[in-house]
């Protein structure tokens, strides 16, 4: 899951043991990797001849400005890719790369990628749609840095998240209850527990998102002291609660109408 904002395109994910089986039925190399927490798979503008799927953990890709400043492109998890720098002749990454978690991840050679593209349709045709979901979320990402203040998009950020964890917590509950969950619990007992697991309406326990003023800055690439005028004035409205690398969510409804009215 990336986190947030995406095109749903790069939510798609690819089983371990799936794309093993076309590696190695296509007769490709890979690499499967133990990456600690901190530790750097590539760096910005040193040659890498590697494409990137996480098995376990997560990966984050950052840029630093001359500034020193650090914006967050995207987050990876499990049974996601990165590292399409391999499509460059140079083979030189735009970004770095940090596992944020000790992680397994493939390294995937440039040969070996090409070869999967060519063997396997639905390889390349996923390839092709990721790339799409990519530049579509950039596209929106210059569009915002253009039209919007940092007062703005804070807000808009804060929104996307909130409905971003609903929606998961909404999948992780609707997975909890199977058909066979029905068949062993009884259909009274099981929906039981998907409501206990559902979402709690207005009126319920307020949402904590477990960011703090940093990393909404490297999200939004924006000054820590920017994040921290915009968060002062949502709690001033009261809107959110911040709390030590975390931010309370107390009105979701107002929270949205904030962001609709800054987007328009």
């Amino acid at each position: 899951m990336t986190w947030t904002g995406k095109n749903e395109i790069l939510d798609e994910t690819v089983a371990f043991d799936e794309l093993v089986a076309m590696l190695e039925e296509a007769g490709a190399a890979y690499a499967v990797k133990r990456v600690p927490k901190d530790a750097m798979v590539f760096w910005h503008g040193e040659a890498d001849g590697n494409h990137y799927y996480v098995e376990s953990g997560a990966v984050e890709l950052f840029s630093v400005d001359a500034a020193g400043r650090r914006k967050v492109i995207d987050r990876y998890g499990p049974g996601t890719f990165f590292g399409f720098h391999i499509l460059r002749d140079t083979d030189l990454p735009m970004s770095t790369a940090q596992c944020i978690e000790a992680s397994r991840v493939v390294a995937i050679p440039k040969e070996s990628f090409f070869k999967l593209l060519h063997s396997y349709s639905h390889f390349a045709d996923r390839t092709v749609r990721y790339l799409f979901g990519l530049l579509s979320m950039q596209t929106r990402e210059v569009l915002s840095l253009s039209f919007y203040g940092a007062g703005q998009r804070v807000p808009m950020l804060l929104a996307e998240l909130v409905r971003e964890r609903r929606e998961v917590a909404r999948e992780a509950a609707a997975a909890s209850v199977r058909p066979s969950s029905l068949r062993a619990r009884g259909p009274e007992r099981a929906i039981s527990e998907l409501l206990e697991a559902a979402p709690p309406a207005d009126g319920g326990d307020p949402l904590v998102l477990p960011y703090g003023n940093n990393e909404l800055a490297d999200m939004l690439g924006l000054s820590r002291n920017s994040v921290t005028t915009a968060l002062s004035r949502l709690q001033a409205q009261g809107v959110i609660e911040k709390q030590r690398n975390a931010i309370r969510i107390l009105d979701e409804g107002k929270l949205a109408d904030i962001a609709r009215l800054e987007g328009e």
